[in-house]
């Protein structure tokens, strides 16, 4: 959603680099960054869809995930808490995707207004993004160490 009310608020030409000076020193077209983001967005969803997928098909040897081995028996609550480490990494690709267009829009509005946001503004978010990364990524090896499988 944030990708299109984002591509709904850029202008035609959007300024992507500054020089020191704060002139414009590059520019794409809306529809670049739109067709390049949704682009991105698909080809991810698609990757993180077919990795959860191919995880149970995978032998046992060759998982060499921290704490997998005691969760070998349980095969199935294993591909469980796979396939929902890869949603969630869906997840947080199409939401910082979406989120970056959409503060593109904000920094760059297609009408004049009054008052603009700068891009100071933002300077969190590369250290938001770089967290939900982290999360991510150390998340599903945190998961298999600390807790054990549910015997059925």
């Amino acid at each position: 959603m944030a990708l299109f009310l984002g591509y709904q608020q850029l202008p035609p030409e959007v300024p992507v680099a500054l020089t020191p000076s704060s002139e414009t020193a590059a520019t794409y077209s809306k529809d670049a960054i739109f067709y390049v983001t949704a682009g991105v967005m698909l080809i991810s969803n698609v990757l993180f869809l077919w990795m959860g997928r191919l995880f149970p098909q995978l032998p046992d040897g060759f998982i060499k995930l921290p704490g997998a081995i005691k969760w070998m028996f349980y095969r199935k609550q294993l591909n469980s808490i796979i396939k929902e480490w890869m949603n969630f990494g869906t997840a947080v690709v199409n939401v910082l995707l979406g989120s970056s267009i959409y503060i593109l829009a904000l920094i760059n509005p297609a009408e004049a207004l009054t008052e603009t946001p700068t891009l100071m503004q933002f300077n969190w978010v590369l250290g938001a993004a770089t967290f939900l990364l982290v999360l991510w990524a150390v998340y599903i090896p945190l998961r298999l160490l600390l807790t054990s499988p549910v015997k059925d």
